[in-house]
């Protein structure tokens, strides 16, 4: 997925990112991980003080160039990860599908549905570009998390345990 463009209904636009932004990406990662701490959710916290295990990951998205900014109106508001393959949550698979990792809203723009709108465009992107599934895990004790994704049409399709997270792995159809 290149640079996206503009979305018409929220002026949106998807930039990629490269390595210089790893800061970025790093303290996005980590309001996320304040944010669900606030709200006495354990998930994520692993982004307050990440191990050279979690910093690599970014590291290596960000050179296969799989990280993207959301802004709307040029004000940055969030951002995603795009895989192509993601076998160490699903496994070795044969079918085209898009992995989302990391996607992440500013809260001050939380309850306007730009989570959904994002969703969407990906899932226009990749339809466009002959793959049949949207795929994402979520973790598993977070009820709202997982009702969101299922609420957009994901369906569950088995989990995962990841480093002692037992994660739900969600797909949808294109």
């Amino acid at each position: 997925m290149k640079d996206y463009g503009k979305i018409d209904y929220y002026n949106m636009e998807f930039k990629l990112i490269n390595e210089d932004k790893f800061n970025l990406v790093s303290n996005l990662l980590k309001d996320a991980a304040v944010w669900l701490r606030s709200k006495n959710i354990n998930y994520w916290q692993n982004w307050h003080n990440p191990t050279e295990n979690h910093k690599n990951w970014i590291l290596n998205g960000l050179k296969n160039n799989q990280f993207y900014l959301i802004y709307d109106n040029n004000t940055q508001i969030g951002m995603f990860r795009l895989q192509y393959n993601d076998e160490t949550f699903w496994g070795k698979k044969n079918d085209k599908a898009g992995y989302i990792h990391s996607f992440t809203i500013n809260r001050k723009m939380s309850g306007k549905g730009l989570g959904y709108k994002v969703l969407n465009e990906i899932e226009i992107f990749l339809k466009q570009n002959g793959y049949n599934y949207l795929r994402l895990d979520c973790g598993i004790k977070i009820k709202g998390l997982c009702e969101y994704y299922k609420n957009y049409g994901f369906n569950e399709a088995g989990s995962v345990t990841i480093h002692g997270e037992k994660l739900l792995l969600l797909e949808k159809n294109l």
